[in-house]
């Protein structure tokens, strides 16, 4: 059987519902019944649920250029693009406010990223727009009259079709890359990709017994002797390696790199000389010994791997190991632990304002499965929202030119 809508929109993850949203939305809007949402999990919105802890992490205050990877040019489009539409105040005006941490995340005013689902698709049924899951999309083809997208036993017919599949990351929510194929079959090329926002790999010589202990600290990623990213805040010790918020944040820029390394600074609110001031002062202690010299400055058996590190016992040697810990990277965990992909269909083929294929009329592609990612902190939901309401402003654009 097949059924004729004018977009089909293939993922219902945050960048396919909010193209939903915004297809039948103001004005132009496109009838509820002319828009199809195909998920191939049991319910839509699964990733969605799970962002910032459960909380709903939708975007952040700082968003700039430096927050994300990917062709410069269309990141610059992006950034122009997001200021334009203002998240806050479309997620206002869809009921649901928006409230900002000291660090600039942003969450629903509820802190329940269950209640953005719950109102997306409340929404979505009160305009009409079916929402099919268990439908697992595994091919698409162009024909004069528009596209055929093929679904199990099933076809669906359309005038336009938005691709919002994701990526590689969390397999667990039914993104395991796959769907890169439907759009490599339409002439895309995909970059290589790479688990991106996930725990590290490292050397463990250095850390070994620390599994379990956190320590807040300012982490800096390096390739080849050059410092890349910095972060400061929770530095979490494993049996394989780092984790952390601080790991997380420098993850993205050292994907897909080899030579790879961190230098971990401990007791980052205090400079060289102060932290050399306070050491100094212990080490003239008759009862404190040498290898418990940080004991009470930092965490008793960090402390005793930093001094297990240092060049010698002089003090400065000491001071330099806790403000230049270094460990290599060995490599990530799996995608299956990432929150997001490092690559993805390359960008040069792709509209920077509309998002639609410059090689297939009326094929639009959002969010993950494109080559551009961000840091943590809600900047990929931001390019995920961003990137399908603009397509989604396409396609009602094009409807009242014809």
């Amino acid at each position: 059987m097949q059924k004729t809508f004018n977009t089909v929109i293939v993922g219902g993850g945050a960048a396919g519902l909010i193209s939903a949203v915004e297809l039948v939305d103001g004005k132009n809007a496109l009838k509820g019944s002319d828009v199809i949402i195909l998920e191939k999990n049991d319910r839509v919105g699964k990733k969605l649920v799970a962002t910032g802890n459960g909380q709903g992490n939708l975007s952040n205050v700082n968003i700039s250029e430096k927050n994300y990877y990917g062709d410069a040019q269309f990141i610059t489009a992006f950034i122009e693009n997001q200021n334009t539409i203002g998240l806050e105040k479309y997620f206002f005006n869809l009921g649901i406010p928006l409230t900002a941490e000291k660090n600039g995340k942003q969450y629903p005013l509820s802190k329940q990223a269950s209640s953005v689902l719950d109102t997306l698709r409340a929404y979505l049924k009160d305009k009409g727009v079916t929402e099919a899951t268990g439908k697992k999309v595994t091919d698409i083809k162009k024909d004069k009259s528009g596209f055929i997208v093929y679904c199990d036993k099933e076809k669906y017919s359309c005038k336009n079709v938005i691709l919002a599949v994701g990526g590689s990351a969390g397999k667990q929510f039914g993104t395991d890359g796959s769907a890169y194929a439907l759009a490599e079959k339409l002439g895309h090329k995909k970059t290589p990709v790479y688990p991106s926002l996930v725990q590290l790999k490292t050397q463990t010589d250095l850390i070994k017994g620390l599994k379990g202990l956190k320590e807040n600290a300012c982490v800096t990623s390096f390739c080849n002797g050059r410092p890349l990213k910095s972060s400061t805040g929770d530095l979490l010790f494993t049996d394989y390696g780092v984790s952390g918020s601080t790991v997380f944040n420098v993850s993205a820029s050292i994907a897909g790199k080899n030579d790879a390394y961190l230098i971990i600074e401990f007791l980052p609110e205090l400079s060289f000389s102060q932290t050399e001031k306070i050491l100094k002062t212990r080490a003239k202690k008759s009862y404190v010994k040498k290898e418990d010299l940080l004991c009470g400055v930092l965490n008793k058996r960090i402390g005793q791997a930093v001094i297990k590190s240092a060049k010698s016992d002089q003090i400065e040697d000491i001071v330099y190991a806790i403000k230049n810990f270094k460990l290599k990277v060995t490599g990530t965990l799996d995608f299956s632990y990432a929150q997001v992909t490092r690559g993805g269909i390359k960008t040069d083929k792709i509209d920077k304002q509309t998002y639609q294929s410059k090689l297939v009329e009326n094929l639009y592609l959002v969010g993950e499965v494109l080559d551009v990612d961000g840091d943590c902190g809600g900047y990929n939901l931001t390019f995920a929202f961003v990137s399908a309401i603009c397509a989604a402003r396409s396609i009602k654009q094009k409807e009242i030119q014809q």
